[in-house]
């Protein structure tokens, strides 16, 4: 029986570690094809072991991989209803999640299997760590602040600062070592949400970036539903395909109209080739958007002062008091200490204020 077809026939014994690796689409070794996770018994000759499950690991292209995750997503969706509707997760299920969990099940009611498949992911990482870097992170995770840490690990708040600097470092190289262009994404997106900084600076390239295009940055993002979906989509921009740009370019500039062509030569012609391409690759974007039946849309500054609102109700206080006497001033540090360690990392030297 050939193994695509034999895979097939393994979509009755559903395995949610399976479908969780199979739904990130991970490429494979040979260009235009993915990797397939399927459990499978001892006797099968598996390719791979997580813990005492064992998988059948093989290369498909993407119309085998959509075939094959559409009858997985099925199954999987439900099964998942049914054991919605059937089972009660037990408490002991629920006390084994750290408080950070816990309180996401309790604010926005995240999925059980999600945290779990989360925390698959958490373990695989960790794993690779350093006992010690292991350990911050673990403490860090459970919502703990970095004086809480330092207490329970009999350490000084300057250690862990240092440790958990060397730790994210860690977390970084395997993270860009080892995953597929979304996990590498969210993982700047995720880190930047948490801690405000994004790994290498990214943070700091991207607000250039986003400088530059100031000038159309407004259109870009009533086609986008929030500044987070903005920023990634530019991350994925940043990340992937650099070696693409400058034929990019010559064939916009090649195939523009002659409005298009001068708007592009007068605001990014002396620009660096990723500001450029950035621009062009929105405006693919949002003409990709437009065809397929999709609207322009306010979700974007809607959900921002939704969020500033919900905020200054808490702090009693008025929208522009809070932007003028907390949210400015507070931005404007946080740029100004970034663009100081930015320059430190890449001159040695110090940036005078």
């Amino acid at each position: 029986m050939p193994l695509f077809v034999k895979f097939l026939c393994y979509n009755n014994r559903m395995d949610k570690l399976a479908y969780h690796f199979n739904k990130k689409k991970k490429p494979a070794k040979t260009d235009g094809k993915f990797l397939y996770y399927y459990p499978c018994e001892a006797e099968d000759n598996p390719d791979v072991w997580f813990g005492p499950k064992a998988y059948i690991v093989i290369e498909v292209s993407e119309q085998e991989w959509e075939a094959l995750f559409e009858l997985d997503r099925l199954e999987y969706n439900n099964t998942h209803k049914y054991q919605r509707h059937t089972n009660r997760i037990s408490n002991k299920d629920e006390d084994e999640l750290t408080p950070k969990q816990q309180q996401r099940r309790i604010d926005k009611d995240v999925l059980f299997n999600v945290l779990v498949n989360e925390q698959i992911d958490r373990d695989i990482l960790l794993g690779n760590l350093p006992h010690k870097d292991r350990k911050i992170l673990e403490v860090m995770a459970d919502g703990n602040t970095k004086q809480q840490a330092a207490d329970e690990l009999e350490v000084t708040q300057g250690y862990i600062s240092s440790a958990l600097k060397k730790a994210n470092r860690s977390v970084d190289d395997y993270v860009f070592k080892n995953g597929t262009r979304s996990d590498i994404v969210w993982h700047c997106w995720n880190r930047f949400i948490n801690q405000r900084e994004m790994p290498y600076f990214l943070d700091v390239e991207i607000e250039f970036v986003l400088r530059k295009l100031l000038c159309d940055l407004i259109p870009f993002t009533h086609w986008f539903y929030s500044f987070g979906e903005l920023c990634r989509y530019i991350l994925t921009f940043y990340f992937f395909d650099n070696e693409k740009m400058d034929d990019e370019i010559s064939d916009y500039l090649k195939n523009a109209n002659e409005d298009d062509r001068k708007h592009y030569e007068d605001y990014y012609g002396d620009q660096p080739s990723i500001v450029g391409t950035v621009y062009i690759r929105l405006c693919k974007e949002m003409d990709r958007r437009k065809s397929i039946g999709l609207h322009e849309s306010d979700k974007f500054y809607t959900s921002i002062f939704s969020a500033i609102e919900k905020i200054t109700k808490r702090l009693n206080m008025g929208m522009e008091e809070y932007l003028t006497q907390r949210f400015y001033p507070y931005v404007a540090k946080w740029r100004n200490r970034r663009l100081r360690q930015f320059y430190k990392a890449y001159t040695g030297k110090n940036l005078s204020k």
